[in-house]
């Protein structure tokens, strides 16, 4: 599946505000950005100062104030993938291309009756995962992660945990599996 103008243009008809990162600041999935072993990301106040695009992340939003798309440079210069959100009443679907407008996966969202995601779906030419949420006084606790190749084989299962400060800021989060554990975000 390829990205065309007509897609495009309808996209950006709905678009309100724009907003400019280096690095990833606002993220789909809670957590996502130190999940990944991201830093925050900073507002780029000039983007004429920039010498590469690699790494700038534009977040456009529509008139609800909920993002639409993200735009995330790559190493080719001037070059970008694209992830288009959608949302409706109880889930939300994203659709990620690469730079040369292929289609990457489809994640789509579940939430429960929080108003928080409980299931993660994604495909990928590569394969699937599945994650599951799990919630206890309105903090997320841990996600379950199984992933699956091409074939719909599951390998591997993993597990992150969050524990929080006192004051209820995250603190770390743990991935684990059947063999090891280790941290993959702590708090400074």
């Amino acid at each position: 599946m390829v990205l065309n103008k007509g897609k495009l243009s309808e996209m950006y008809q709905l678009l309100k505000r724009l907003i400019i990162y280096t690095l990833i600041l606002l993220k789909i999935a809670p957590y996502s950005y130190q999940r990944g072993g991201f830093k925050q990301g900073k507002i780029v106040r000039n983007v004429s100062t920039l010498k590469t695009t690699n790494n700038l992340y534009t977040y456009s939003f529509n008139a609800e104030n909920k993002i639409i798309e993200v735009r995330e440079g790559c190493e080719l210069k001037d070059q970008f993938d694209y992830i288009f959100l959608f949302y409706e009443k109880d889930f939300m679907k994203t659709i990620a291309y690469d730079n040369s407008k292929r289609l990457i996966n489809v994640c789509h969202y579940q939430y429960g009756s929080n108003n928080k995601i409980e299931k993660m779906y994604s495909v990928g030419f590569r394969g699937s995962r599945e994650e599951t949420y799990f919630y206890e006084n309105n903090s997320l606790q841990k996600i379950v992660i199984r992933q699956f190749d091409r074939n719909g084989v599951e390998h591997a299962t993993l597990q992150h945990s969050f524990e929080y400060k006192p004051n209820g800021e995250l603190n770390s989060i743990i991935l684990s599996t059947e063999l090891y554990s280790e941290t993959i975000y702590q708090e400074k």
